[in-house]
């Protein structure tokens, strides 16, 4: 744990958690704690905006709570909350939104997977999921807990970003990267920019700043050598934590 990028030193670790540690508690193991940040907090919020009594959100929270039975369902609730407004406020354009319900998906660095429950409610298009092999295991892991009281599309799981782009290239497709591709080396980021010039749209929720590199003048410098239409907007969801609030949405369409 004393060099290199901070997932590939995890490699290891993961593939052990996939191997020995039970599905319900692997949202509890350290490495993979910031992927689900607030599942492990001490939560600190009322939950009072209507925002928290959507039919869908309630849905999906005990659902998973049902998976993770060790996890405070209001932490869940909270949590998924945070990405699932995302999809149902004004963020993205009524255009984007009409896309969605017709167009395949591409998540990159989905974490535990579990925005598959959002995925498959827009339509029948199948969702892919770029991340670590080891990463892969485990979504494959939830996956099938899930599956086993609800429908999920069919999930295909890519760690090779040329293998990904060929299976792309004759589909209708929007990207969402929750932090994961913002927070990349560079030199994996310019793997991806056939895939995001072939999209429709692509939303990635980021740093401003990540290490060395400013994430508003790359996007920026992204928009226009792909001819892309840039957008900036804050990031919000309802008791957001404060030390989010300096984040963005990066959208890119065209």
């Amino acid at each position: 744990f004393t060099k290199g990028n901070y997932w590939d030193r995890c490699t290891n670790h993961l593939n052990f958690i996939e191997k020995y540690i039970d599905t319900y508690q692997i949202c509890n193991v350290p490495a993979l704690q910031m992927t689900v940040a607030s599942f492990s907090l001490r939560l600190n919020k009322t939950l009072e905006n209507n925002f928290f009594s959507n039919n869908k959100l309630i849905e999906y929270s005990k659902l998973i709570s049902n998976i993770f039975n060790t996890v405070n369902y209001k932490n869940i609730l909270y949590w998924f909350g945070a990405i699932y407004y995302t999809f149902i406020s004004d963020i993205i354009s009524k255009n984007d939104k009409e896309f969605i319900k017709n167009a395949h998906v591409l998540e990159i660095g989905p974490g535990l997977g579990l925005n598959s429950l959002i995925y498959s409610d827009f339509n029948s298009k199948q969702i892919f999921y770029y991340d670590l092999t080891a990463m892969l295991r485990i979504q494959k892991k939830i996956e099938n807990k899930i599956k086993k009281n609800y429908y999920l599309n069919e999930i295909i799981y890519n760690d090779d970003v040329a293998e990904l782009e060929r299976a792309l290239l004759s589909k209708n497709y929007y990207i969402i990267s929750r932090y994961a591709f913002s927070e990349f080396p560079i030199n994996l980021r310019n793997k991806f920019k056939n895939i995001i010039k072939n999209s429709k749209f692509s939303l990635f929720i980021s740093n401003v700043k990540f290490e060395n590199i400013d994430n508003e003048i790359y996007f920026k410098n992204l928009a226009e050598k792909l001819d892309k239409n840039l957008t900036i907007k804050e990031y919000y969801y309802p008791e957001q934590d404060n030390y989010t609030k300096k984040h963005k949405y990066f959208i890119l369409n065209g």
